[in-house]
């Protein structure tokens, strides 16, 4: 099989990075990394306690090592964090070493998403002390024009499924590789 570049998997909390790249990877044969979970087995501890006890910008510093660490991987689907594209740094190392998918869901559909998976909801660092609804519409309006430059393929899983969206990622890769 030839060696691809990694594919990135970028978007907000929610939106089926990770279900769906583990479906993607299945179907293409490729190896599946999740960026958050990583951090978490190399720092021995959730996200949500590295951020309340060390800061978004230790955990950035991280996620960065994480994500420069990926370089050395092909044929490989990778699920990053929400924020990633925050730093500049992180979207040109994605542009450069691999292809990009933006999965991305209305705000009502993410908010949902969360409620409806406790453990879930209750594992994820808060960034505002705002109600739900405003503090994703908040983040989405801030980080939605990165994510839309960076997403080579787009994908609105509000209305696709996990499964339909690794297929349609699949059908499209080859269009832009």
């Amino acid at each position: 099989m030839k060696t691809i570049k990694p594919l990135y998997l970028v978007g907000y909390r929610c939106t089926g990075k990770s279900t769906t790249g583990k479906l993607l990877a299945a179907l293409m044969g490729a190896s599946f990394f999740d960026t958050d979970k990583i951090i978490e087995e190399k720092c021995k501890t959730t996200i949500e306690q590295m951020v309340n006890q060390r800061g978004w910008d230790y955990f950035r510093l991280k996620e960065r090592q994480v994500l420069l660490d990926t370089a050395i991987l092909s044929n490989s689907v990778i699920a990053t964090g929400g924020g990633i594209i925050l730093d500049p740094e992180n979207r040109n190392f994605i542009q450069t070493h691999g292809i990009c998918a933006w999965l991305y869901a209305d705000s009502a559909t993410i908010v949902a998403r969360l409620l409806a998976d406790v453990k879930n909801y209750e594992s994820r660092p808060r960034f505002t002390e705002e109600s739900l609804s405003l503090e994703t519409q908040k983040i989405l309006d801030l980080r939605t024009p990165l994510y839309r430059k960076l997403g080579q393929i787009q994908i609105n899983t509000s209305t696709h499924s996990p499964t339909q969206a690794a297929s349609i990622i699949k059908r499209r890769i080859v269009h832009v590789r």
